[in-house]
This record gives structure tokens, sequence and C-alpha cells, in this order.
């Protein structure tokens, strides 16, 4: 049987987790246990919990979600009511962490390696003093094991040093202060596509945060989200991001800073079959067969 390896608790007697993981879901069980499993699975010296939150599915995700709930030693937190959309649902999941960093990964998503929370966070302590806010790797984007056009997501190291680039990390591979995230007011729920991106903006010009970008995979992300299912979503995208922009930098500024924008994401562009791939599915396996 695969169990978490943080450490149980009674989250009402014990203090904060350090890392906050938010997965917002709707009629997700096709995909979602690798979500699960890859948080579960994290070997980590400081405490982790899972912020899960379903907007009303009825595929059976909340079901599977509520079993590994039940998991001796589980620190999955549930909420399940309607929202008014993705990033509506994010922002529940951020009123309801309590971890010092947070971390959205999709229900469609999975972390990279047991160890892969631990190695991002090396060297940081819970309260730490001159922790950087924001905490930033890479994500590979694509379909684990099929070969074709995939993405090699990498942070632009630049960041650490300069804002207001144009340039950003996914939000599959940055750990954020929640401080942070609380300050700008979470998601703008009103946008469709891109508040992830414009949240990170937001970021830089709100607090200029401390960036600290390591040289590690964190996430794998399948293709076909919402912001990446086709080119016009590409562009709707931007020009949310464009109108977001532009009441605080101006028609000039803004047109080049998504100008940078898809110039990144141009660059990431592969072909072939995708490095990584679901190292937990032998445990998961496992499990099916004990159930």
């Amino acid at each position: 049987m695969i169990r978490p390896m943080h450490a149980a608790a009674d989250v009402s007697n014990t203090p904060g987790p350090f890392i906050t993981f938010v997965t917002v879901s709707l009629n997700a069980v096709r995909t979602i246990e690798d979500t699960l499993a890859s948080v579960a699975m994290q070997q980590a010296d400081f405490a982790i919990e899972h912020v899960c939150v379903d907007g009303g599915s009825s595929d059976g995700t909340r079901e599977l979600i509520d079993d590994w709930a039940a998991r001796p030693g589980s620190r999955i937190q549930r909420v399940y009511e309607p929202d008014k959309g993705l990033f509506d649902a994010m922002n529940k999941g951020l009123r309801a962490a309590r971890g010092e960093y947070v971390h959205f990964l999709n229900a469609d998503d999975f972390l990279l390696a047991a160890d892969v929370t631990a190695r991002a966070m090396r060297g940081l302590t819970p309260g730490g003093a001159g922790s950087p806010d924001v905490v930033a790797g890479d994500v590979t984007m694509g379909e684990p094991g099929q070969r074709g056009l995939w993405r090699r997501r990498r942070t632009p190291r630049v960041i650490a040093r300069k804002r207001g680039t144009g340039f950003f990390p996914l939000h599959q591979a940055m750990f954020t202060k929640r401080t942070v995230l609380e300050r700008v007011g979470g998601f703008d729920s009103k946008q469709r596509i891109a508040a992830d991106v414009s949240q990170y903006y937001d970021i830089e010009r709100v607090c200029h945060p401390s960036v600290r970008v390591v040289d590690l995979d964190v996430a794998f992300m399948r293709a076909g989200g919402v912001s990446n299912a086709n080119l016009r979503a590409v562009y709707n995208g931007s020009m949310e991001i464009f109108r977001h922009l532009r009441p605080m930098h101006g028609s000039l500024r803004s047109a080049f800073m998504v100008t940078m924008k898809t110039l990144q994401s141009l660059s990431e562009v592969r072909f072939g079959v995708p490095p990584h791939g679901r190292w937990f599915a032998s445990a998961l396996r496992e499990n099916r067969k004990s159930a």
C-alpha cells in the first residue's frame, strides 16, 4: 500500500506545514491519482499538506480524493464547494492553505520525484530569516512516454536578478510565500486563462520579491490545459495579460512584456519523447492489487 512519507499528525495540535500543495479539480478522475500519489510520496523532513479543492465532480474524482484522505498519515485537506472557475477555485485553495510556502499543482500534473520538494527547498527552514519569497524550478510539458512535440519549460534565470522583463516561472514550478500571494490578492478570478502569469507580474510589481531559481525539474505538466489548448487559447491568454498590465505599465511596456513572454514560450518547444515519467506507477499498481 502507498503511504504518505511525511509524518502523520493531528493538524489541529501541530504547527502549520512548511509547504502547502493546492490542487483544484473538476471531473479529473483520469489523472488526479497521479497528482495525489506524487504529493503523498514526497520525502521531506518538514511538514507538508495537500489542499484539494473540488468544484462538483460527478465522475468519481471526489471519491478518489476521499480514499487518499482516509489513508494513514494523509495530510489532505478537502474543500468541496461550487466555484466560479479555475482561478476562483485556486483562491479557495489559497485561503485554506496553512503552509509558509504554497505550490499550485493541477489535477493533471505530478511532481517529478519523491525528493523533489526537499531538493527545491534545500537549506531553507520554517520561519527562517532571509528565506526567498519565491523558489522556482523548471517544468516538463507533454504526454508521458509519448513521442511528439513537448516543451522544456525552463524558468529564465534572469528573473532572480531583474524584474519586469516579461519572463516568468510556471506556477507548477513555483513555491511562493503565502504572505506574498495574499498581498497581491491571490489570482484575478475575472481572468479565464492567464491569471497565473498576471499574478507573477503583480508579485514583481507590488512585492519586489527575492527569487531563488533552482536547476531542478519540479513537475510534469500534461499538454492541453486551458491556456495551451490551441493557438486561439494562447492568443486569448496573451490578450488577457496585456489588458491586465496596461493600466499599470502603459501600452508599450505591456506589449513588450507580452512579447517576451511569447518568445519564452516559443523557445521551449522540442520534439521527441519528453524526459521523466510516472515514477510512482509501479507503486500505484501494487496498491491496486492489495486494495
